[in-house]
């Protein structure tokens, strides 16, 4: 358990860094959700191991915590956003680098 407390811990500083990177945007909607908040619905809906759908319910409940409110649409299309695939490529690069490998 001081495991995954451990790696929890370490993770938010993890996703700053691997977000820090210039983002041009064209014309068109801006995405609902920061990029940091989309990765970490991504992250923890893996972790959890749910549904698009049941993570966007448990996003709902914990809604008046987080701010975050998702539809499982949102939770999708996760899945297929390029700003959030660089984010998680850097996070594993970031990751080897500080294994040493």
């Amino acid at each position: 358990m001081n495991r995954i407390k451990g790696a929890i811990k370490n993770l938010e500083p993890l996703i700053d860094e691997a977000i820090n990177f210039e983002i041009h945007r064209g014309q068109g909607r801006k995405p609902e959700l920061e990029l940091k908040q989309r990765v970490i619905i991504l992250l923890l809906k893996e972790l959890f191991g749910k549904s698009n759908r049941m993570m966007a319910s448990m996003l709902a409940v914990f809604s008046l915590l987080s701010g975050i409110d998702a539809s499982y649409k949102t939770v999708e299309r996760l899945y297929s956003d390029p700003e959030v695939e660089i984010a998680f490529r850097n996070m594993h690069v970031l990751i080897l680098k500080k294994k040493g490998a």
